[in-house]
């Protein structure tokens, strides 16, 4: 750009004038601080400093602009998340007990207990905070450090994290994770302000230079990311591409129609389904607490740094079978895809429905109300990168299941439906077909109408249910 053009009085000025450095030299100078020729050295050694980095950079840059392709054919390779059962005894005991002289809200002192009786109980039920606790908890005591910044988050937005206790008399505070055991690594939380774009652009920066550790960064409702929309378009979504910059951080956005309205519902799946190549980042979308807790520790586990963009529950934080085994976090590990594991008889299933996510709990009610036993129900719980091998292995165990639905809560123009339509049609067999099942298209991400809501929803159950018998 040239100013001149349009001031040309002002930079005429301008260039008429000594430039900052000389003056500050002249200054120093004149005040017998430096002398001219110490002025001069330290001028000319760090021009020499900067070109011989220039140098540098330009000689190392590599071939290709980024260094996606090294990691492509590994992306799936299987790493061993599971913990003992010894050490998810020693975390829940630590984060279940106090400081003697530390007063603690008698509602929280019932949580924390029942979390121990839980653990402790010969089939311990473990819900989505407990095994977000046991997987941070876990990496703690492996030694690597976790920053876990959100708004609310140290409560959690729904009251169901509890990171961080206070006294009840002098509101001193207590964070339990850091108390399991004698020479472990730090959990630093802390609750930011609503001020996404600045808060989540520093969390970003951290995870570069703190390339050691783990990193969150929690929306109170994923709907609040769209006011950071920059940092995620510019920065995480492409870093690598552009820089050859990684990052691992973990981003967790509260998605999910639960008749909350329009700005409690979405946080734009499409977005960053969008902006998905090359294997740049992670997105993906639970149905249990085990599948959090082995992808948490795959995050950190995993030879390669990418995002992490994980589409968090709200209502399934309680929904009373969202929940995980003592075995699920001991004896398993982290599945892309989850198939039926109620078929039979594979040669029996017509239809076959696919999702992710909190609609997969409404389908399963609607399949058990229905007796629908030739319907399987398949979970996408990472929808990026797509696990092709395992989705051909999937579809083609249901050779007569002529109907393949896609079934989302979103409306049509939004959620999963238009990434994920051709990566599906791309392994079904020729007597296969794929269909839509949702909300019609919308300007809206949801209605502000509870009823409506009730009735959309129903809606969705009856077109994944007609005519199955």
């Amino acid at each position: 750009d040239e100013p001149s053009y349009t001031q040309p009085l002002l930079y005429k000025k301008i260039k008429s004038m000594t430039n900052v450095a000389k003056l500050y030299a002249q200054q120093l100078i004149s005040e017998k601080v430096i002398s001219k020729d110490q002025a001069d050295e330290v001028n000319s050694k760090v021009r020499s400093v900067l070109e011989k980095e220039f140098e540098n950079r330009k000689n190392n840059m590599p071939d290709t602009p980024h260094s996606l392709v090294r990691k492509s054919s590994h992306i799936f390779d299987p790493i061993y998340t599971a913990v003992t059962k010894e050490s998810i005894l020693e975390i829940t005991n630590a984060i279940t007990s106090f400081p003697h002289n530390f007063s603690v809200n008698s509602k929280l002192k019932s949580l924390m207990d029942k979390r121990r009786e839980t653990i402790n109980s010969e089939n311990p039920v473990i819900d989505w905070a407990l095994a977000e606790v046991l997987a941070m908890g876990s990496l703690l005591i492996e030694g690597t450090s976790i920053r876990f910044t959100g708004q609310d988050s140290r409560r959690g937005t729904f009251s169901q994290r509890h990171s961080v206790l206070y006294d009840t008399v002098n509101e001193y505070p207590y964070v339990p994770l850091n108390h399991i055991r004698e020479n472990q690594a730090v959990l630093r939380i802390f609750d930011s302000p609503l001020s996404e774009i600045a808060c989540l652009g520093f969390e970003f920066g951290y995870t570069i230079m703190a390339s050691n550790t783990l990193t969150f960064w929690e929306a109170q409702f994923g709907d609040f990311v769209n006011n950071s929309q920059t940092i995620i378009d510019q920065y995480i979504s492409c870093a690598e591409y552009k820089w050859g910059i990684t990052t691992n951080l973990i981003m967790l956005l509260p998605h999910g129609y639960d008749g909350q309205g329009p700005e409690h519902s979405s946080a734009r799946i499409e977005r960053f389904l969008q902006m998905c190549a090359e294997d740049n980042m992670f997105i993906c979308n639970f149905t249990t607490p085990s599948q959090y807790f082995h992808a948490i520790r795959r995050h950190r586990l995993m030879a390669y740094k990418m995002p992490m963009i994980i589409f968090s529950p709200k209502s399934m934080l309680r929904h009373t079978k969202a929940v995980s085994s003592m075995d699920d976090l001991t004896k398993s590990k982290f599945h892309t895809i989850i198939d039926d594991a109620d078929v039979q008889n594979p040669s029996d299933i017509k239809r076959i429905l696919m999702c992710t996510g909190k609609i997969y709990w409404d389908l399963l009610a609607e399949k058990e109300k229905q007796n629908a036993d030739n319907v399987a129900i398949v979970r996408m719980e990472q929808i990026y990168p797509v696990d092709h091998n395992l989705l051909t292995h999937v579809i083609s165990k249901y050779p007569n299941a002529s109907d393949v639905y896609w079934v989302q809560e979103e409306p049509k123009n939004m959620g999963v439906w238009s990434f994920i339509k051709d990566h599906i049609t791309d392994h079904l067999a020729k007597n296969q077909k794929l269909s839509f099942v949702g909300r019609k298209a919308s300007p809206s991400t949801a209605t502000g109408s509870y009823r409506v809501h009730v009735n959309e929803q129903n809606e969705i159950m009856n077109q994944s249910f007609d005519m199955i018998h």
